[in-house]
Order: structure tokens, then C-alpha cells, then sequence
């Protein structure tokens, strides 16, 4: 049995997708840039990693129908919830736009190197958006501490440097990293769900909408916008918004078909991926394009496909039959998704700042080393996750 307030498999998932992320995103260092630029070659570990990708986006898709819809049950007006969605995907974009620069940072012109500066960030986000226990008991403490952490933010604004002295550079928007394409996604979303609601027809139509927005992109067609793309260019490019619109659907269709003893629901999912699933696989034998990824209608097709499939396998056995365990691990660090997210760059700056070169197995000739130091390093991340957790430090978002 599941209720609207908690689908379990919903934070199973994005927990088995965070594990699976960071291992990914260690084996292979700067794959999330290469990724949205569409430089990936089409390797094994590469689509692996724009299943699990996508699949995170039409996760957080799904929770928007039960997110926005339990506002309105507690009486917020549209217009305190659209401040609300404004404020975290403003929020989620500027952090993956700091994100995006670390590399970037030069340290003869900043004063400091990338190490520093992804510490300094992650301490930022957490003093900013911590869940703090007890406000209205410490409100002048917790409100010291944001005020803390937006100031050293405004520090690594103004502080960063890039380039050269004659050209010193500045922040740039670029692929926006997790959290910035998330912010992009979940903005599209649930402007759409305000506005159609828990319309499967409506929902549907706004998925076609994006997905044409991607094969315009695909073909070229709207170049009209290309100057706006810098900005905007995640929803103009519409693959992302179509997962999460996709996600956002699926998150409808359960609430439209409780469960009532029968696998009506789980069915209806099932056959809905294999659907889309098998447009995307034909889209794919048909037009397949030499490299990359993102951007590609029949990667969007087959992503979409692919999550509702494999939630259908989650759903079922962690909802459905109640599958002897609810997974704990696996949930408790789906609901700190985006603190291990900034944890894992945490980790990378405070090795840095050290001059430990954790990755050293990134080097090493040996399979096991090279599999297993990222799969390590996964593990450690979401222990740490896990733990501060436990002492009150996870993020709002």
C-alpha cells in the first residue's frame, strides 16, 4: 500500500541513482560536461550513465503531481507556490552554475585554487540551505548562518577570476551541472502541472511539446532562439523537460490509479515504457547520429522508456508487495539526493586543499582497482551522507 505522502520506491530510486552517479561520474572524471555538449562516444559506460541521468530527472519528475498537489491541500495559494518554485530552481541553477566553474578558477588571479573554492562553495550551500532543527527557537543563530553562507557566496562571486591578467574572466554558464539542469526541469514541470493540473492529456500534450522543441533542436529548425540558447538553452533544446514532463505523467498516472489490491497500475506503467521504449529504439536504428547523447530525440525517447521500465520493477516490488525490506539504505540516502551530491565535491576540494590524490587508481592498469576506487568512493560519499544526516545537516532541496 502507498499513500500520496510517501511513495517508497520514489526515494529508493533516487538513492540507487546517487550511488550510481557519483561511481560514474568518478570512473569517469568530467562526463556530465561531455555529456550535455554531446562530446560522449557512444560507449557502454557512457549510456549507462544517460540512463541513470535521465532516470533521476523523470524520478524528480514524478514527485511534482504529489509535491505541488500536497501545497494545495494545505491551503497555499498559486502564487505562494509559484514563489516557491521560482525560489529552488533559482536556487538550483545558481549553485550548478558555481559548480560548473570550478575547474575554471585560476589561482594567481582569485587568490586562491580550485580545491579552496569547491570547499568554500559546498560550506556556502550547506550554511545557506541546511534543513536547521527548531527555527523558531533559534532563529537569530540559524539566520546568522545563512547570512554567513551568503556572504562567503558573494565572495566567490566577486573573488573569481579564469583567465589571464589582460583578460581575467568570469563566471560562465555552461552545461549548469546536476543541479542546474534539475532547477531548468523541475521550473518546466511544474509550471505545466499548475497549469493542466492532473490532466494525462493535457500532461501528454506538454511532452510532445518538448519532444518536438528536440527534434527542432536536433534539426536545427530553431536557430531563431540560438541567442537565448546560452540562458535558456535546456529548455529550448527540450530533452530535459521531456524526461521530467515524461516522469511527471507517470507520477499522475499512480495517483489516478491508487492502489487497490490489483496491479492495474504497475501495468499501465509497464506498457506505457515498453511503448516508448520501442519509438525511441526504432527513432534510434532509423536517425542514429555518430556521437553523443544529449539532445537526441531517440536517446529522449529511449530514456523515458527506460525509467518508466525500471521504476515499474521498483514500484512493484517496494510498493506493491512491500518486498520484505524497503530498501533503507537506498531510501534514507534518496532523501539527501543533492547533499551527496555536494558532499562528492566536498570530498574532491578537501583532497585537493591536502594533496592526496585519492584517484590515483584512475592510473593503475588493473580493472579491479579501477572499478573498485569508484565504487568506493560512492560508498564513502553516501556513508558521509548518510551520517550528517543523522547530526541535522542536510540540505532544503
Amino acid at each position: 500500500m502507498f499513500s500520496d505522502s510517501r511513495i517508497h520506491s520514489i526515494d529508493i530510486a533516487k538513492g540507487l541513482t546517487l550511488i550510481i552517479t557519483i561511481f560514474l561520474m568518478d570512473y569517469s572524471k568530467g562526463i556530465l560536461g561531455d555529456w550535455f555538449y554531446g562530446d560522449m562516444p557512444q560507449s557502454g559506460i557512457n549510456i549507462a550513465f544517460t540512463l541513470i541521468i535521465s532516470f533521476f530527472f523523470f524520478i524528480s519528475g514524478m514527485t511534482i503531481p504529489f509535491r505541488l498537489s500536497k501545497k494545495i491541500s494545505e491551503g497555499q495559494s498559486v502564487y505562494d507556490i509559484l514563489r516557491s518554485v521560482f525560489a529552488i530552481s533559482l536556487i538550483m541553477i545558481t549553485v550548478g552554475a558555481m559548480l560548473v566553474n570550478i575547474p575554471r578558477v585560476n589561482k594567481e588571479l582569485t587568490g586562491f585554487g580550485p580545491g579552496l573554492w569547491a570547499v568554500i562553495l559546498a560550506v556556502a550551500v550547506f550554511l545557506v540551505w541546511n534543513r536547521y532543527p527548531d527555527r523558531e527557537n533559534n532563529f537569530f543563530t540559524v539566520s546568522g548562518l545563512r547570512i554567513a553562507g551568503l556572504a562567503l557566496l558573494v565572495l566567490l562571486v566577486f573573488k573569481f577570476r579564469s583567465g589571464t591578467y589582460e583578460n581575467n574572466g568570469s563566471l560562465i554558464t555552461g552545461y549548469w551541472e546536476l543541479p542546474g539542469l534539475f532547477g531548468w526541469g523541475f521550473l518546466a514541470s511544474s509550471l505545466i502541472w499548475l497549469l493542466m493540473r492532473n490532466s494525462i492529456s493535457g500532461t501528454l500534450l506538454a511532452a510532445f511539446f518538448f519532444l518536438a522543441l528536440n527534434i527542432f533542436s536536433t534539426l536545427g529548425i530553431n536557430s531563431l532562439f540560438d541567442p537565448a540558447r546560452k540562458y535558456f538553452g535546456v529548455l529550448l533544446d527540450g530533452y530535459i523537460p521531456f524526461i521530467f514532463v515524461s516522469g511527471m505523467l507517470a507520477g499522475i498516472m499512480i495517483k489516478k490509479n491508487p492502489h487497490d489490491g490489483t496491479n492495474k497500475t504497475a501495468l499501465l506503467l509497464l506498457f506505457s515504457g515498453l511503448a516508448v521504449t520501442a519509438a525511441g529504439l526504432l527513432l534510434f536504428f532509423k536517425f542514429i547520429q555518430p556521437a553523443g547523447f544529449y539532445g537526441q530525440p531517440a536517446w529522449a525517447l529511449i530514456a523515458a522508456g527506460f525509467s518508466m521500465l525500471l521504476f515499474v520493477i521498483l514500484f512493484f516490488l517496494f510498493d506493491l508487495r512491500n518486498f520484505g525490506f524497503k530498501a533503507r539504505f537506498a531510501e534514507k540516502t534518496g532523501i539527501s539526493f543533492f547533499t551527496g551530491y555536494i558532499v562528492a565535491f566536498l570530498f574532491y576540494g578537501v583532497a585537493q586543499l591536502a594533496g592526496i590524490n585519492f584517484q590515483a587508481y584512475h592510473e593503475s592498469s588493473s580493472p579491479l582497482l579501477k572499478i573498485g576506487g569508484p565504487a568506493l568512493f560512492s560508498l564513502a560519499v553516501t556513508i558521509i551522507t548518510l551520517l550528517l544526516s543523522r547530526i541535522g545537516v542536510r540540505l532544503k532541496f
